[in-house]
């Protein structure tokens, strides 16, 4: 039940009228003149979220505000908390609990009369508050003789969580020119690795941008074909040219670091390893491309893709110092696959571990169902919570089991001109901001889940 201020001090005023008489025997009562806010936290609360149907419904009590801490800013007399509350979140009847120095009364002003004592409420913990717009409070003194007034705000996100959000960078007419084109995210940058007609081209554009795409002219001639086989790890680009392995912190100055002439292709890298193919399976480099050694494969290297190659890595959460990696790619149509190809191999880098093998993922009919499907191109890279994939249909899959399964990731939509423009193939990668890039065509998109936006990571 809310009770009107105004009433409360008339009390208080008719007590001090009421001091005057009584004996010298009585005890005298002392009053504290502090006048400040301790502690803030809220309730549960209530929150509006879309249906699988995609109509809004209310949760009751689906936010624990308890686990939002609130900031007292002594010096502004700012209430507020840093972290956002979930989108849909309802702040218009909110409990909340409020604590003072010395049990000081707390005064709620209205809303919309902030300075109006006859609009004002005693905070009760049971009476709900609205916190729907910033809300001022008052913290009075036990003798109501002096208050300070503090302003509450309750931050809501005003963004979904899940909500992905392509941001559309045009064409640019670089890339248009790329007859192919690998993407790499390296540090503050994002590269654009193309083949063309005079040889390879590279490009590059700030994380934060997109639109500005510079070409970075390299201290070494590449050939056209080189571009697919730059890959980065450690903070570097490497790149196999000629049996001859380079690296690059920039793209712009090469240094040769080593040279095996059975490599034929880099494929991709693990946080610390290099590997490439070679005319009859898989080698590694543990030491940046300098030495290469022939790893083991568990079936006949006939069943290595040979296209749209790509290599992701992810921690094994049971084992410390090792990675899942994952090579995936297509064969040539003429071998009647249905579904991509997919490979694993853990890399141990413990001393004295083992070497692993490559695993061949052979499935049945019923199996291949859940892989993903044959394309005329497939891209993968790592995500928080497994692998995605972006497919030339159109579509994006995700991965939470190290690359077994795979399911079409019903929140994000391709751009539509993404899907019209399928007269090349597309570059796509991940950067260290958690935005996906995809190039195709020219065309330039960057896109991430809401979500991802918030972190502090």
């Amino acid at each position: 039940m809310k009770r009107k201020f105004f009433a409360f001090i008339a009390l208080i005023t008719a007590t001090f009228s009421l001091s005057s008489c009584l004996s010298s025997d009585d005890t005298t009562v002392e009053y504290t003149y502090d006048t400040a806010i301790t502690s803030f936290s809220l309730g549960n609360l209530d929150r509006y979220a879309k249906t699988a149907a995609g109509k809004d419904t209310l949760l009751k009590s689906n936010v624990k505000g308890s686990n939002y801490k609130f900031y007292i800013d002594q010096t502004t007399r700012q209430i507020y908390n840093a972290d956002s509350l979930p989108a849909g979140t309802r702040t218009a009847a909110v409990l909340a609990t409020i604590a003072s120095k010395n049990s000081s009364p707390v005064i709620l002003m209205h809303v919309k009369q902030p300075e109006n004592l006859d609009s004002a409420v005693y905070y009760s913990s049971t009476d709900s508050i609205d916190f729907s717009q910033p809300r001022k409070i008052r913290v009075y003194n036990n003798a109501f003789s002096a208050y300070t007034t503090y302003t509450v705000t309750v931050n809501v996100h005003q963004e979904k969580p899940y909500d992905f959000n392509w941001q559309a960078k045009g064409a640019q007419a670089a890339l248009a020119a790329l007859q192919d084109v690998k993407v790499l995210a390296l540090g503050d940058h994002i590269y654009a690795f193309g083949k063309t007609a005079e040889g390879m081209k590279i490009y590059k554009t700030s994380y934060t941008d997109g639109t500005a795409w510079t070409e970075v002219t390299p201290n070494q001639a590449f050939a056209a074909d080189d571009y697919q086989n730059a890959v980065m790890m450690d903070g570097n680009i490497f790149l196999l040219s000629g049996g001859k392995v380079y690296l690059s912190a920039d793209a712009a100055t090469w240094q040769q670091v080593g040279e095996n002439s059975e490599l034929k292709q880099l494929v991709g890298a693990s946080s610390k390893y290099l590997y490439a193919f070679t005319a009859t399976g898989i080698s590694v480099s543990k030491d940046k491309g300098a030495t290469w050694t022939a790893q083991k494969i568990d079936a006949d290297f006939s069943l290595l893709p040979t296209q749209n190659l790509s290599m992701s890595v992810s921690d094994i959460a049971s084992v410390k110092n090792a990675e899942n990696v994952l090579l995936m790619g297509t064969r040539d149509a003429s071998y009647g696959d249905t579904i991509a190809t997919t490979w694993t191999h853990v890399a141990d880098y413990a001393s004295n571990a083992p070497e692993y093998a490559w695993n061949y993922m052979d499935v049945d009919a019923n199996q291949a169902k859940n892989m993903l499907p044959m394309m005329s191109e497939v891209i993968t890279c790592a995500a928080d919570t497994g692998y995605v994939a972006l497919g030339s249909n159109g579509n994006l899959y995700k991965s939470k089991d190290n690359g077994l399964t795979w399911a079409v990731d019903s929140l994000i939509t391709l751009p539509a001109e993404f899907k019209a423009n399928t007269g090349r193939r597309f570059g796509f990668c991940r950067d260290n901001n958690h935005f996906y890039w995809v190039i195709r065509n020219g065309y330039v998109w960057k896109g991430r889940y809401n979500i991802d936006g918030w972190r502090k990571d």
